[in-house]
């Protein structure tokens, strides 16, 4: 993007796509984990189903969330980039 900005500053959108494939199934796996040692052979099968929804549901937001970090940074990297490309352009005219 630009030489301005140190080569993590520049690589942060990928920090936070990769954090949200982690978080997604992070939390997934932690939800499926917690149903599994509470439930018993006797339980009902639809709370373990409606639970295993809310699980997927709540590691999907997460993930949607950290995406949409990572995007918004990526959008504010390009403004930047141009912004910083204009001033160059300018001063050189």
């Amino acid at each position: 993007m630009s030489a301005y900005l140190p080569e993590w500053v520049q690589r942060s959108p990928r920090y936070f796509y990769a954090a949200a494939v982690f978080l997604f199934f992070a939390y997934f796996a932690i939800g499926v984990y917690e149903i599994r040692n509470l439930t018993m052979t006797y339980g009902q099968n639809e709370a373990v189903q409606l639970a295993m929804l809310r699980v997927l549901l709540d590691a999907l937001r997460e993930a949607i969330y950290a995406v949409g970090t990572g995007v918004l940074v990526h959008i504010a990297l390009a403004i930047w980039a141009s912004k910083q490309q204009s001033k160059i352009s300018e001063a050189a005219e």
